[in-house]
């Protein structure tokens, strides 16, 4: 796969990558709880809550099988340069995106250090299909994202138990919680 920073939009089996972006007058609830975290088109894009975004891969180093990149928003100006990461739990979120984020840099400049590259997730590409080298056919390629640790990025329910019934989302998810594995693939790709 490419071996250099690029931009693209990052799809799957269930469409486009895209974020929670709940506006206030839809449910001010969702948008404390939910907003940042990472959900597909076919599960989250009828809804006013999901906005899809494309993402800066900037390369960092290649093994036997294994491409690592770190991996942010290309999106703005709600969610430009936000790191992807996942929180301790697995899920997968945009963090350092809120202007609350840069308040509380100036508060506590220690908070600062995670945004230096070297401190930022890195995400390991495993390739699926043999690439040709050409640009052209780089959206052709199948993948998985992997976190770290090894584990690939699925798409898994989360129960939202603040409402009576509880209500089911699907957000992307990196470690042992069940869930259906995805097999990605990158569109528009732009290299910089």
């Amino acid at each position: 796969m490419i071996r250099s920073t690029f931009t693209a939009a990052l799809h799957c089996q269930y469409g486009q990558v895209g974020v929670v972006d709940t506006p206030r007058w839809a449910h001010p609830l969702f948008s404390a709880d939910q907003d940042g975290w990472l959900c597909t088109d076919d599960k989250r894009g009828f809804t006013a809550s999901f906005k899809p975004i494309e993402f800066t891969f900037t390369f960092v180093n290649a093994t036997n099988n294994r491409l690592y990149y770190r991996i942010n928003s290309a999106t703005g100006p709600t969610f430009l340069s936000g790191r992807l990461e996942q929180n301790s739990n697995g899920w997968l979120g945009m963090y350092g995106y809120a202007w609350g984020d840069d308040l509380a840099n100036c508060i506590f400049p220690p908070s600062l250090l995670a945004r230096l590259p070297a401190l930022q997730d890195m995400w390991k590409m495993e390739l699926l299909d043999a690439w040709d080298g050409d640009l052209e056919s780089a959206e052709h390629v199948e993948f998985y994202l992997r976190d770290e640790k090894g584990h690939r990025v699925a798409q898994v329910e989360a129960r939202y138990t603040r409402n009576k019934p509880p209500l089911r989302h699907w957000f992307l998810h990196a470690g042992n919680k069940a869930g259906e594995i995805l097999r990605f693939h990158l569109r528009n790709i732009k290299v910089a």
